[in-house]
């Protein structure tokens, strides 16, 4: 047994993300015994899962969509439904790159007439069919993991536009260093959005808080409101709108009222 969770940590060390399925296959197991090595794997925090897989210790925002669009569901949704109870008829958004930015664009309907602009190809393909919602994809170079355009076009291309509001999302949230990101090439884009917003929103289910990732992009005085989950603690709430930051919880079936 030690010898096959010693190889699932080398696939996935290799690989990133890995399914259950995709696991027996590799070692010739049962899924149910996949799923034992995982429960001893994630006990000893050497691996994180999600609904139907794994992925290595890495930085989850370095592994592809499909797994973080898997990670915390429930938490993301709940979030992007209160997102759009945010947006008014006539706004003029920026949709950032990300799984939880993903479930705003899901839960946006043709209630309202709005212009979204995105660097996200996540984004687009959700909102390609809202004709209520004129839909502008930023160029540039493709970031597979992210499923997202970064780079000198992006950020070129960004620079042209003026938002009523941006929704941004962040792969850690700190009291002293503010909102940061893993992916440099996400930076650049990131702070000409918020400097060209008239609010910035941020999105971020309530693991990112207390976490400090590679690169400040965003000082938390730049942040005008935080959308989590219930899974924040009062502590910190209560720190971040002593920042004059306004904290809006969402709950499982958040109608804008949390």
């Amino acid at each position: 047994m030690r010898d096959r969770i010693d190889k699932v940590m080398e696939i996935l060390a290799i690989k990133g993300y890995r399914s259950v399925t995709e696991l027996s296959a590799d070692l010739h197991v049962s899924e149910g015994t996949v799923r034992r090595y995982l429960d001893r794997l994630e006990e000893k925090d050497l691996i994180r899962r999600t609904h139907g897989g794994a992925y290595s210790g890495q930085d989850i925002t370095e592994v592809d969509y499909r797994v973080r669009e898997t990670v915390r569901r429930a938490e993301k949704e709940a979030i992007g439904r209160l997102a759009w109870t945010l947006i008014e008829p006539g706004d003029s958004i920026f949709v950032d790159a990300g799984s939880t930015a993903a479930h705003l664009a899901a839960a946006m309907d043709n209630s309202r007439r709005i212009t979204v602009v995105t660097n996200s190809t996540i984004v687009l393909q959700i909102l390609e069919s809202r004709p209520n919602i004129d839909t502008i994809l930023i160029g540039g170079k493709a970031h597979g993991p992210s499923h997202s355009l970064v780079g000198p076009l992006a950020e070129e291309a960004v620079k042209q536009f003026h938002f009523s509001k941006a929704f941004l999302g962040a792969n850690g949230i700190d009291l002293e260093e503010g909102l940061t990101q893993s992916n440099v090439e996400e930076v650049p884009i990131k702070k000409r959005v918020a400097a060209n917003s008239k609010e910035v929103i941020v999105l971020a289910d309530s693991s990112k808080f207390n976490r400090n990732v590679f690169v400040t992009f965003l000082p938390l005085e730049r942040v005008n409101v935080i959308l989590t989950d219930t899974g924040i603690s009062p502590e910190l709430k209560k720190a971040l709108e002593e920042r004059h930051i306004r904290v809006l919880v969402a709950g499982p079936e958040s109608d804008g009222s949390g």
